[in-house]
């Protein structure tokens, strides 16, 4: 097609009128010459204008000859199917309505769930060119990733490998006016290598961090500016206190900036205050701390498997003279464009949500389909006429689609709206049932609608279009035309199988998603109740800074509300705890956890010792070769022995202790993982740890706050993080209980779906055997033999699809167990609830309309005949 043809196409589609009288005008020049050719001949005037009409040939066959030249028959066409189907709807919009709303509640939970995942893991943050940045680091051959030290990032800076620009970042978790904060501290060009600016005052520089400790500045992002600060508009040059120390705030992010990762950051330092503001070693001092994680730019026109390479050859120059588990074994490069990377491990982990939501949709069609199929059940004989006057299947099937895809133009309509609706209720619900203390490091990222999620909507529309209408459209147009045309049902369209392997799809989705539903809430029941090993109750769990430690633990020991203080490395529920290999004499050599505790830290918590003895004061002073193992550890370090008196060896040094008592197995790090394979305890004191255990008096939650308030009025920054161990337990189970919540919601809307739609399949049964019931009823049966020939109908499309829904759901929950500590292969009460609840939502669908069919007068139905 050359570019004229098109020209002409799209003229004749837009200025029809125009195009019409040319062709009209032209097709009466014709006519007229020939008519003056013939009156020449010596013809009368009627005899020329008929033998003008014979050379030229049927007025509307050229007419329609030209238009198709014209290229656009196809659209007048679909012009013509709209018209056709919009005067159809006029006359039952209660069917548009029903149809767009069922459709609605599919798409827009669908879209819903795309609209938040657009907004962390497709839309490209407000930054300059961000799919050239890249977070940049390598395996080592321990399988651990390098953290990166200041002369290894200043030696990168210099040699740039595949970089143009280079940052250095460094978390930092605090508390600042009582207020949890997440931050980072960064190298001065961060703001620059990201375009950033500022709402208010000025971004970072790279001359903010010259030298360590010279400028105390700070950045603000929009969204702590506003909750933390109050949205003061003075914030700009005044001072806050991090972990102690006064920093000034030079400016506020804007405000859709909130750093680089899925959590959102509350402010951005200068990384050379990392002395002043980290404990442990200097990261510019000698001890070379490796502890900064490295994003870059790649150069213009640098490939990702190119920049790997250049890393790779790079990364192994550095670390030639470390040992051969410090070297390199591949370089890992991630991207930085959205919040949150897409990978195949994330849409591992998102998969069963979309799953779900997607059977949610397919439901929801399933049910339109089967009202689509009613529908062109009693339209046959409008159909069947059609096909007798010469109409062509394809093309009634074309016109049915067209009527779906008009459907689902106010259905994605609506499901914009409901999607909206989704999302507002789904952050209430989760601002209102999150734990208190995790509720400060909640921030609501925007969401908006962009083109991302319109072509999504439209996509989802045309596929839930062509999933509800073109099942119906091929079965209606499967008719005879003698048949249909007196009003018979042919038995070629078969509409009852079509509409009970609907129903039984159904029932088989909707036991699928409440046994996985029930397992979810199983259990979250089981992590409810599980024995953690210890007591969580009136124990508060302080981090505090190094260089205030000392003053806040004399503060708190002398409070009247605490009545007894320890101290741990690692708080138990607290997230991940250290590990280390360890061996014993003639033993296996294992991985386990290790925590340094205080004397008092067991019997705070309530942790029994079966065996041996406790760590004495002059052991955690000293601290002395000495440990007390977790039971699991005991029994494989030394199986069939008592390990009492026994050594261990601890890393790869040369650091043996001494086995001197047996604790209880407990949970340490998370909930979700069960109880420790094995943990060692070394002896310590609270002002060696950097965790405080407070046992108090009162009430939990007010004792926090009155001495979170104490202790910043005595050393302000010096408490870095202060929970309860409950919050620590409750933070543990709550994504358990989110997973539950959204099931048991999923599986709600699929019941009622499923009510729906089994409803409806039963009353379509009584009407198309209205006759048949007329009849029993007139030979004498009762009102409870239809009523159990109807219910029959029900209750074996639903024992079929139970069945299908058991052996799938069985699949599913032994999957999901292999992944979870707590999900059992086959609950059986989660299976039992779940398939009660759909046999009782069938009886309770099938039960109007077998009573309506109950009632039926035969006097009345034999009059059909």
């Amino acid at each position: 097609m050359t570019l004229t043809d098109l020209l002409l196409r799209i003229r004749a589609l837009f200025f029809r009128a125009r195009v019409e009288q040319e062709l009209e005008d032209e097709v009466e020049f014709h006519l007229a010459m020939s008519r003056r050719q013939h009156l020449a001949a010596g013809n009368s005037e009627e005899e020329a204008a008929r033998l003008a009409r014979l050379d030229f040939g049927r007025v509307g066959v050229i007419k329609e000859d030209r238009r198709g030249a014209q290229g656009i028959d196809a659209f007048e066409s679909a012009l013509q199917d709209i018209r056709f189907a919009l005067r159809s709807f006029g006359r039952n919009p209660g069917f548009v309505f029903t149809v767009s709303g069922t459709i609605a509640l599919g798409l827009g939970l669908n879209l819903a769930l795309f609209t938040l995942f657009n907004a962390y893991v497709l839309r490209p943050l407000s930054i300059r060119d961000p799919y050239s940045l890249y977070s940049f680091t390598w395996s080592e051959r321990t399988g651990s990733e390098h953290a990166f030290s200041w002369d290894e990032y200043q030696q990168l800076v210099k040699d740039k490998p595949a970089f143009s620009e280079v940052v250095a970042v460094q978390g930092l978790y605090t508390r600042v006016e009582g207020h949890a904060i997440l931050g980072e501290l960064v190298t001065g060009n961060y703001f620059q290598m990201l375009g950033i600016g500022t709402t208010l005052g000025r971004p970072l520089v790279p001359e903010d961090s010259d030298a360590p400790g010279r400028e105390p500045f700070v950045v603000l992002s929009y969204q702590a500016w506003q909750s933390k600060f109050g949205g003061r508009p003075d914030i700009v040059g005044s001072r806050i206190l991090i972990r102690g120390s006064p920093m000034e705030v030079v400016g506020v992010a804007p405000r859709d900036f909130q750093g680089l990762t899925e959590s959102p950051r509350d402010f951005w330092a200068p990384l050379s205050m990392a002395h002043q503001l980290q404990d442990g070693p200097d990261l510019f001092g000698a001890g070379h701390p490796e502890s900064l994680e490295i994003v870059g730019r790649l150069h213009a026109g640098q490939s990702v498997s190119g920049a790997e390479a250049v890393l790779l050859a790079w990364s192994q120059r550095m670390t030639a003279n470390l040992r051969k588990e410090r070297k390199p074994a591949g370089i890992l490069l991630h991207s930085h464009a959205t919040s949150i990377p897409l990978t195949s491990e994330l849409l591992l982990v998102f998969s069963p949500l979309v799953a779900a939501f997607a059977l949610v949709l397919i439901l929801s069609c399933t049910n339109v389909a089967s009202m689509m199929l009613a529908r062109a059940t009693a339209r046959q004989r409008e159909i069947g006429i059609r096909l007798s006057l010469g109409a062509v299947r394809a093309r009634l099937i074309r016109q049915l689609l067209t009527e779906s895809i008009l459907l689902s133009i106010p259905a994605a309509i609506f499901g914009l709206i409901i999607s909206r609706l989704t999302i507002v209720a789904v952050l209430w619900t989760v601002f209102a049932t999150i734990p208190k203390d995790m509720l400060e490091l909640v921030h609501d990222v925007a969401h908006p609608v962009d083109w991302r999620v319109i072509g999504f909507m439209i996509f989802a529309a045309l596929i839930s279009a062509f999933l509800f209408g073109l099942a119906p459209a091929i079965q209606a147009t499967r008719v005879s035309v003698i048949s249909s045309v007196h009003g018979e049902l042919n038995s070629d369209l078969r509409p009852s199988r079509v509409r009970n392997g609907m129903v039984i799809a159904q029932i088989t989705v909707c036991t699928l998603l409440l046994i996985a539903s029930g397992a979810l809430v199983r259990t979250t029941m089981a992590i409810s109740a599980f024995d953690i090993g210890f007591h969580t109750d009136h124990v508060i769990a302080v981090e505090t800074t190094e260089n205030d430690r000392r003053r806040v633990i004399d503060a708190l020991s002398s409070d009247p509300g605490v009545d007894r203080i320890a101290a741990a490395s690692s708080v138990p529920l607290g997230g991940l705890v250290p590990t280390v290999m360890a061996s014993s004499q003639n033993g296996p050599t294992i991985s386990t956890a290790h925590n340094d505790v205080s004397p008092d830290y067991f019997e705070m918590l309530g942790i029994p010792l079966s065996r041996g003895r406790n760590f004495t004061a002059l052991e955690a002073t000293s601290e002395a070769p000495v440990a007390i193992l977790s039971a699991g550890a005991a029994a494989r370090f030394f199986p069939g022995l008592d390990p009492l008196g026994q050594t261990i060896r601890l890393g790869t040094t040369a650091r043996v202790v001494r086995v001197i008592g047996i604790a209880s197995d407990i949970v340490t790090c998370c909930i979700a993982y069960g109880k420790d394979a094995a943990l060692v305890y070394r002896p310590a004191t609270a002002s060696k740890t950097g965790n405080v255990l407070l046992h108090v008096r009162g009430e939990v939650e007010t004792e926090r706050h009155r001495l979170d308030t104490r202790v910043r009025a005595l050393a302000p920054g010096a408490i870095n993080d202060i929970h309860s161990l409950d919050q620590y337990r409750a933070m543990g189970i709550y994504a358990f209980r989110a997973a539950s919540m959204i099931g048991a919601a999923v599986g709600g809307l699929a019941l009622l779906l499923t009510l729906s739609g089994i409803y409806g399949v039963v009353s379509y049964f009584v009407t198309q055997r209205t006759k048949e019931i007329g009849i029993r009823v007139a030979l004498g049966a009762t009102t409870f033999m239809i009523t159990g020939l109807v219910l029959k109908q029900s209750l074996r499309l639903t024992a079929i699809g139970i069945v299908a829904g058991v052996v799938l759901g069985a699949g599913v929950a032994r999957l999901l167990a292999s992944q979870m500590v707590f999900m059992r292969d086959f609950d059986v009460t989660a299976f039992t609830v779940g398939v009660l609840l759909v046999l009782s939502t069938a009886l309770a669908a099938g039960y109007i309309p077998s009573h309506r069919a109950a009632q039926i007068d035969p006097i009345q139905t034999l009059r059909y005949d």
